[in-house]
């Protein structure tokens, strides 16, 4: 293992971190996919709430996992450790060719869309994606403490941002001007049993989707003032914070757009809310906070991937001579971060940028593989249990082993819907992820 990073991000830090992955863009789109499956309001909040507790299960597990590996890259100490030097290998492959670079892509390409059309400049956004991925990995390369920095203002702003565009709406909004939920929720049938289960099978893709990026913050372990208390801590607070934020603002939908309206046409949801809280002025208030949210989880991206890269070539390269791990592994020697790491990630991403040019279909690229991973990272709890020794202070998950089982039937009935209900682009990510096992045979045998 690595200990060449230095240890600077506090709990602050890794609160911005966790928090500021997970609210991207998903919050603002979502409710509207799940107005298309949903009768009834209630159905709304059972599965972000479901989700959400879902995502805390994986994260309580995932939490004592990594206070077994607390560096850089702890995913891929966690599965190498856990299931062979080959699946860690992928974790880390799938990251630096699909996932990594899939999910920077995705995000920039999406700022670089609101930000054309808000701005009315006429520039693609394929060039604005380019230029907002080059000054985050410049922040990263300056320095941990910019880096950091630039992630907690930006999560601060844009979590405020939407708290109080919610708390506005419930004391501005008459709801008795609006038209009235229950009038149109009645013209539909709740369903019973079925009904619940078939919202459940088609609507929890997407609100996981919504909730990504926890996970993201491991990556940068090894960075992480006294990590076995700060994560635990960040993993917790931040989900918990972002479930009860998510249901709010659920809650402020519903209480200004009926559920039968909700998916019908193509504004969004929150701009009618903030419309009708602060008139034409709130529109223009909502891109903003658009784009502040975007940014702040494309600069939670770019700061903790190249770091599980970085986690895995500094432990290759120390056990072998290869190019492409020593520039991987290379750390400035004045600022500190794993500058060949980041460069790799940013060139990638802006590949995937120019080549896809698709929200959509970057993302549905790298989902299976994703929490393919996370499901291994999770489970990989059942291991370390028998095998490591641990400190009655150490930080224990609570009610195992229902917890992390709990997350593998969740996330693997996920996966089994999804190579149902999108075969080309999960074959797509699973070749792209299998391509890594000559790769790493090859590696193996020069070793």
């Amino acid at each position: 293992m690595n200990h060449s990073l230095k240890r600077q991000l506090g709990l602050v830090a890794v609160l911005s971190i966790v928090m500021g992955d997970m609210m991207g863009s998903g919050i603002f789109y979502t409710p509207q996919e799940l107005a298309l499956v949903a009768t009834q309001s209630w159905q709304i909040y059972f599965l972000w709430g479901l989700c959400g507790f879902i995502i805390l299960c994986g994260a309580l597990s995932v939490a004592e996992t990594c206070t077994y590996f607390p560096e850089s890259g702890s995913d891929y100490f966690i599965i190498k450790e856990g299931w062979g030097d080959g699946l860690g290998f992928l974790r880390v492959w799938t990251n630096m060719w699909v996932s990594g670079p899939g999910s920077i892509a995705a995000v920039a390409i999406l700022f670089g869309e609101f930000f054309t059309k808000f701005s009315g400049s006429g520039i693609e956004p394929v060039i604005i994606g380019i230029a907002v991925i080059v000054f985050f990995v410049g922040i990263n390369l300056v320095g941990v403490s910019w880096s950091s920095w630039t992630q907690i203002l930006l999560t601060t702003i844009k979590v405020s941002a939407l708290l109080f565009i919610v708390v506005m709406s419930i004391f501005l909004v008459d709801t008795t001007l609006l038209l009235e939920p229950t009038l149109n929720e009645s013209q539909h049938s709740g369903g019973g049993i079925l009904q619940l289960f078939r919202l459940t099978g088609l609507g929890i893709g997407v609100v996981l989707f919504t909730y990504d990026g926890w996970i993201d913050i491991i990556h940068a372990a090894g960075e992480v003032k006294n990590p076995k208390k700060n994560i635990p801590a960040g993993l917790i607070i931040g989900i918990i914070g972002i479930t009860l934020l998510y249901l709010f603002t659920n809650y402020a939908y519903l209480r200004v757009v009926p559920l039968s309206e909700m998916g019908r046409g193509n504004q969004l949801a929150i701009f009618k809310v903030a419309e009708a809280t602060f008139g034409m002025i709130g529109g223009k208030f909502i891109s903003i906070l658009l784009m502040v949210s975007i940014l702040g989880a494309l600069g939670g991206l770019i700061m903790t991937n190249p770091r599980l890269i970085y986690g895995m070539s500094a432990q290759l390269q120390s056990s072998g001579k290869f190019s492409l791990f020593k520039f991987l592994s290379n750390v400035n020697s004045k600022t500190g971060v794993p500058s060949g790491s980041l460069l790799f990630m940013g060139a990638i991403s802006i590949v995937a940028l120019i080549y896809l040019q698709s929200f959509s279909r970057i993302v549905n690229f790298f989902v299976v593989p994703n929490h393919f991973f996370n499901i291994l990272l999770v489970a990989a709890i059942f291991k370390f249990r028998k095998k490591i020794d641990r400190k009655p202070q150490d930080y224990h998950t609570p009610f195992y082993p229902v917890t992390p089982i709990l997350f593998i039937i969740t996330i693997s009935g996920f996966l089994f819907a999804a190579i149902i209900y999108r075969p080309q682009d999960t074959i797509i990510g699973i070749l792209l992820t299998a391509i890594g096992i000559p790769f790493y045979l090859w590696f193996k045998e020069r070793k």
